[in-house]
């Protein structure tokens, strides 16, 4: 790692950050790694679970630390892993894999997305991590109907830190605070017409709830503003919400983009970043025009 992590929490806001360091013996196992486990084997679990436990038993103290992660990750804590040579994806994959199963977002999907902003043009990028302008706090694929449990995001490169593009972690517990139980009812209610925008503008937009209650009794989100907006104004949605919907909407999108309730990471070269995709909403800072960084975006399952 090049750079000291560096970390925003505000008071308000309660600390669910856990970092650990990898073993920096990690980097001289990426040929053995690689020729072991090619490419056409990171889809199949089976073999993501062999490579790990083989890099395990090759790099002293790295077991403990991929215990610890996923552990957090359960936990509800999100987890930034330092010092990984994310430049070899199937080093990527093995130490996602301690989270759990690495899967495609959805079945048409590549199993790794490479992530790099674009440098200007006419076209519009169709995914929120190739724009360089601010994201506001969301879940990813809120729009289907079983999103990734868990996002990992992995820092091929990032040549100025200082460059804008801070991720910002928001947990769906604080939002959940700054609203009063009416509210969080109304939005635990399938009424909230959905769209995927721009890829699925013409299409009839989807039924959602933004809130949803867990067996083990805590709350989910599934929020992106843009298909929200998209599929309330759409003339082919199923159903429209009523006003107080659309208010209680408003109040969660108010309480989302709360300074105070972010936590703010500035990620590095080599860093890699656990949360789970439905009770944490993520966004980031701008990204500076020329700067040039590379990330991967993966899903797991969560092991239980």
């Amino acid at each position: 790692m090049s750079t000291p992590l560096s970390i925003q929490i505000p008071s308000s806001a309660t600390n669910r950050l856990t970092v650990l360091t990898l073993p920096p013996q990690l980097r001289e196992h990426i040929s053995w790694l690689e020729q072991s486990f090619p490419a056409a084997d990171f889809p199949s679990p089976d073999r993501q679970r062999t490579a790990r436990r083989e890099l395990e038993e090759r790099v002293e103290a790295l077991a403990p630390v991929l215990a610890q992660a996923a552990a957090a990750v359960r936990d509800d804590q999100a987890v930034v892993l330092r010092g990984l040579p994310a430049e070899s994806t199937a080093m990527v994959v093995a130490v996602a894999s301690a989270v759990g199963p690495v899967v495609p977002s959805r079945p048409d999907r590549p199993l790794i997305d490479d992530l790099k902003p674009t440098t200007g043009g006419d076209e519009r990028p169709t995914r929120l991590g190739d724009l360089r302008v601010a994201l506001t706090p969301h879940t990813d694929n809120s729009t289907m109907p079983n999103p990734p449990e868990v996002l990992v995001l992995a820092f091929v490169h990032n040549d100025d830190p200082d460059s804008g593009g801070e991720s910002t972690l928001t947990h769906v517990d604080d939002v959940a605070a700054a609203l009063d139980s009416t509210d969080i009812e109304l939005l635990r209610e399938l009424r909230y017409p959905s769209l995927n925008v721009p890829t699925d503008t013409g299409l009839a937009p989807t039924l959602t709830s933004v809130l949803a209650r867990r067996s083990d009794g805590r709350l989910s989100a599934r929020y992106r503003d843009e298909a929200l907006d998209a599929g309330i104004a759409s003339d082919l949605a199923p159903e429209e919400p009523t006003t107080a919907h659309v208010d209680a909407l408003r109040r969660f999108t108010t309480a989302v983009r709360e300074p105070s309730l972010q936590t703010r990471v500035r990620l590095d070269t080599g860093d890699m970043l656990f949360i789970d995709n439905a009770r944490f909403l993520h966004g980031r800072t701008e990204i500076s025009p020329t700067a040039s960084r590379h990330l991967k975006r993966l899903y797991t399952r969560l092991d239980q």
